[in-house]
């Protein structure tokens, strides 16, 4: 059993202007912080497994690779299937944090647009 605190972790990302921040993991399960500064972004990429991102703090839009958009802020969540293109922007004047899960180890394939 592991335990977090996402507040904790907020601050480290913060103060340490980190973008990713482990949470938890192993050979079939990760969990993750990610935290954008206003305008910054991902690139158009997928994954070769399911993941969530729950938005702790602020307001971001989810791209998908036909250009269809949808702002979503805190309390929502999104879910993207395997193999699912996808581009996260913070388009807030605030921090965008979001909590990450997939259902692989760390350090699975990022499959970007130009190489899909």
């Amino acid at each position: 059993m592991d335990f977090a605190n996402l507040n904790e972790t907020m601050r480290i990302a913060e103060d340490q202007e980190k973008r990713f921040v482990p949470l938890f993991g192993d050979d079939t399960f990760r969990s993750w912080i990610l935290y954008f500064r206003p305008g910054e972004h991902t690139d158009m990429h997928y994954y070769l497994s399911p993941e969530t991102f729950l938005v702790l703090e602020g307001k971001a839009a989810v791209k998908g690779i036909k250009a269809e958009e949808r702002v979503i802020g805190k309390n929502e969540i999104v879910f993207f299937g395997a193999k699912d293109y996808y581009q996260i922007t913070n388009v807030g004047d605030e921090p965008l944090v979001l909590v990450g899960n997939r259902s692989e180890a760390f350090g699975g394939a990022h499959v970007t647009a130009q190489e899909g």
